[in-house]
């Protein structure tokens, strides 16, 4: 349990930290120029939209996703009014983060009191789930599923963003119970969703793979929507099904919403490789390091045990602590 989750959720993060140097550049040739043998290490923003970020740190997709991880390990489940209070208090506690126009609707909502999610079709919604895929590994998927959705739905309303969840949460549950990750995705895109056409999505991704990451890029898109992120996103699962450190190295080197497309990419190769592959330098670069371990331990996932007590200073502006509610997840 311990080995699976870590390798669940760390390739997603790293994916994500990787993809902030060149994240939302939509020139490839610019890209290349920028790393010419290849974006092999963290680097700082090389666009405008994350400028108080550093070499090693999350975009804000990979923030969010961090958040979702310690309001699971601190609430010790998935319960979905503790996840909207906790993703509330992450942007207050962060003000000068960058706020893309889901998480501006949202918190507009959120100050109204309204109980509504922008209408964002971005798949970066459904992008954030690896710490569910990881911490609630034992439980049965459709608790799993319930809670990807969830999530997902908090900030993003739109259904197909939100079937997307679903899918990657149903292809890494194949994967983890032994399928390579093609025959996952045949296995994910088999269920009918409410708005995702999961099978058109892969035959496409199928019929495409004589082409470059470029070349599929340019084919399918690199803007943020599900309608052509999603797609992309099969495409480098196939194309890279066996080499899962060049797939995050060339889903960063594409471009575009590249941190929403490796998040998923990062939790299903992690599903299919484990870590072994994983560069070092990687994992000891992130720079939330220390918490992520403090929250794995927290939650039993490491070699030294737990306490219910245990608290973790985080650069948040706020300290965590682990106490248990009284509510029932995915309530």
């Amino acid at each position: 349990m311990n080995a699976l989750a870590r390798q669940l959720l760390l390739p997603s993060l790293c994916a994500d930290a990787l993809a902030l140097g060149p994240h939302w550049i939509y020139e490839p040739t610019k890209i290349s120029k920028l790393y010419p043998d290849g974006i092999r290490n963290y680097d700082a923003p090389r666009s405008t939209y994350h400028p108080a970020k550093s070499a090693g740190d999350f975009t804000h997709y990979g923030d969010q996703t961090l958040a979702l991880l310690r309001s699971l390990v601190l609430r010790q489940g998935f319960f979905k009014d503790g996840w909207r209070d906790d993703w509330h208090q992450f942007w207050k506690n962060n003000p000068p983060a960058y706020r893309d126009g889901a998480t501006k609707s949202t918190l507009g909502f959120l100050e109204r009191s309204v109980d509504a999610a922008s209408e964002s079709s971005d798949l970066a919604g459904a992008a954030r789930i690896a710490p569910i895929i990881a911490l609630l590994a034992a439980r049965p998927l459709s608790e799993r599923i319930d809670a990807a959705r969830a999530q997902t739905a908090l900030t993003h309303g739109d259904r197909a963003t939100i079937d997307a969840a679903e899918f990657f949460t149903r292809a890494s549950d194949a994967i983890v119970s032994g399928s390579a990750i093609p025959a996952a995705l045949e296995a994910a895109a088999h269920i009918s969703y409410q708005a995702l056409d999961a099978r058109s999505f892969l035959d496409q991704a199928i019929a495409a793979s004589d082409l470059n990451s470029n070349a599929a890029g340019d084919k399918f898109g690199l803007a943020c929507n599900t309608q052509q992120a999603f797609p992309l996103t099969l495409w480098f699962l196939l194309s890279y099904s066996e080499h899962p450190l060049e797939a995050l190295i060339a889903n960063a080197m594409v471009g575009g919403d590249n941190a929403a497309r490796g998040l998923p990419i990062g939790l299903l190769m992690g599903a299919a490789h484990g870590l072994a592959w994983l560069p070092n330098e990687w994992l000891d670069g992130l720079n939330r390091r220390v918490e992520i371990e403090a929250l794995l331990t927290l939650a039993g996932i490491s070699s030294e045990p737990a306490t219910s007590h245990h608290t973790i200073p985080n650069p948040d502006g706020h300290t965590l602590s682990a106490v248990p509610p009284p509510a029932s997840p995915v309530s």
